[in-house]
């Protein structure tokens, strides 16, 4: 029978310690920068007996956002859905970071079809590049000369994190959904800094 390692148990206490800190840290940012603006966000939080998570979630009129944290290195996560296509550069430009350079050797803005991918890409400097394309709305899907729009977007940073967006349509009346994925918990901060930064206080 193996006797228990009295080092071991100490350095498990402390880990489960540190991550019910990081826990309360990761909340307390997003509820403290929500509150002043009249959002009150929903935190759900894993069982003891889970590997830890924790999820905060909230809505501002129609756009909804969950903030994700798995604990792993850049393991925050940050979906908005049906973000106002005029807010998306301001979300992305919050990470701080330049376009990943492989990639942007490759960047061609005449890839971008459609007002809302031609106006996202100027305001990106090169982190996006086309992912897929949807037909023209009012055209026919099966005619081989229909026109198509960009309609979903990726790149991702060199520091970290990885950027997916989906235009509703081709113009700027379009809203997205944008996912950023990967991040530091400094850079997850700085994003949700930056969109609640819109709203106005209360």
């Amino acid at each position: 029978m193996v006797s228990p390692d009295p080092q071991h148990d100490a350095r498990e206490r402390n880990a489960r310690t540190a991550r019910t800190v990081q826990h309360a840290r990761t909340a307390q940012m997003a509820v403290r920068l929500l509150l002043a603006r009249g959002i009150r966000p929903q935190v759900t939080r894993s069982r003891p007996t889970e590997s830890p998570w924790l999820d905060v979630t909230f809505t501002h009129a129609a756009t909804s956002v969950r903030w994700s944290n798995t604990y792993h290195r850049n393991g925050h996560n940050l979906r908005f859905t049906l973000l106002p296509l005029a807010l998306a550069p301001i979300v992305l430009a919050a990470v701080s970071s330049a376009p990943d350079s492989e990639l942007a050797a490759f960047h061609d803005p005449s890839d971008f079809k459609g007002d809302a991918a031609r106006w996202l890409d100027e305001q990106t400097a090169g982190l996006l590049g086309v992912a897929d394309s949807r037909p023209m709305p009012g055209y026919d899907e099966e005619a081989s000369d229909t026109p198509v729009y960009s309609s979903e977007l990726s790149g991702h940073w060199q520091v970290e994190g990885i950027a997916l967006v989906e235009l509703s349509g081709p113009d700027m009346t379009a809203v997205c959904n944008l996912e950023i994925l990967h991040l530091s918990e400094a850079a997850a901060h700085a994003v949700i800094t930056a969109y609640a930064g819109q709203i106005p206080l209360r």
